[in-house]
């Protein structure tokens, strides 16, 4: 429950259905002073962000477009994830599963991200923190008919509410769950955005890097300290979003896709290995904007974030 006065609130989705149907997924809407900032979405394989709405209520973020159905909107994900079985004699297989793509994907199984648990509490006027409880399984197989427990994330979500922008804190924090894991080398991970059809880079909207780069082959591969996209919405209403890796000095690699695609991926040249104890803990910083916005203005609010003391979140928990 919301903790303390505020004009947030966490409401949701209803949907009126006929007797005895019901809703196979559900969204929750995060709301400040009745304007909704964005929903914590889930499916059956995903938690995810969408919608990500500016202050004036434009969504800027697309839910499974027609091309690639399994990107959604804000998004955590991986491919390549080995699961290290042991049997006998200190020996172990490796079972191999993709939690990135909702059906098999060059070989690999499809696993399933399942929200166990969701809290949430003002920790100001404007600032609203959510924590989900989220576990990775695999699919159901042969001596593991409910799927195997692949690894369990902490994800926090921050919500900082404005007039002219706001800023979410997005960091996950992931364990291992019965075996030892292996993520990666793999181009398709950790954190993915889908944007609106006007800001296709393709289009007509407006891209740059802190390097001032602005084509999608010189910015793609890259680890600039934050990328910007932004453009003319509707007939009469320009809007935009930027993006900042945590920490700022993280090694993050950019995927840049001129079909809207953003990835923030810290695995593109390294793989994760998580053994008992251990964890990783990845982030990003969004700031969706009204207007038209600078570079430098841009720029300005990374020295800002990068300036500012963010939690390191040592009491998130294994569980909710």
């Amino acid at each position: 429950m919301i903790r303390g006065m505020t004009d947030f609130r966490v409401e949701s989705e209803q949907i009126d259905l006929p007797s005895g149907a019901f809703c196979k997924s559900r969204r929750d809407y995060v709301r400040w002073r009745g304007r909704t900032i964005l929903g914590l979405s889930a499916n059956a394989f995903r938690a995810y962000l969408f919608p990500v709405c500016t202050p004036a209520g434009l969504p800027l973020t697309e839910e499974s477009p027609i091309d690639h159905p399994h990107h959604q909107s804000v998004w955590i994900g991986a491919d390549h994830v080995d699961c290290l079985l042991p049997y006998a004699g200190g020996q172990f297989e490796v079972a191999n599963y993709n939690f990135y793509v909702q059906e098999v994907f060059q070989g690999r199984a499809p696993g399933r991200m399942i929200v166990r648990a969701m809290d949430w509490v003002a920790l100001a006027e404007r600032h609203l923190r959510v924590v989900q409880d989220i576990e990775w399984r695999g699919p159901a197989e042969w001596g593991a008919a409910k799927g195997r427990a692949i690894a369990r994330e902490s994800r926090a979500i921050d919500i900082q509410a404005g007039d002219l922008a706001h800023v979410i804190d997005v960091r996950s924090r992931l364990r291992s769950g019965a075996c030892d894991l292996q993520i990666g080398p793999t181009r398709h991970a950790y954190f993915g955005i889908r944007l609106v059809e006007p800001l296709r880079p393709d289009g007509n909207a407006t891209l740059v890097d802190a390097q001032g780069r602005s084509e999608v082959a010189a910015i793609d591969g890259t680890d600039s300290d934050w990328i910007h996209v932004a453009g003319q919405i509707t007939r009469d209403h320009q809007a935009g979003m930027a993006c900042f890796p945590h920490p700022p000095a993280g090694a993050f690699t950019w995927g840049v896709h001129p079909w809207g695609t953003f990835d923030l991926n810290p695995l593109r040249r390294e793989s994760c290995v998580l053994t008992a104890g251990k964890y990783a803990e990845y982030g990003m910083r969004l700031v969706v904007h009204d207007g038209a916005c600078r570079a430098t203005e841009i720029a300005a609010l990374h020295r800002e974030f990068c300036e500012t003391r963010l939690d390191d979140w040592n009491d998130l928990p294994e569980s909710l």
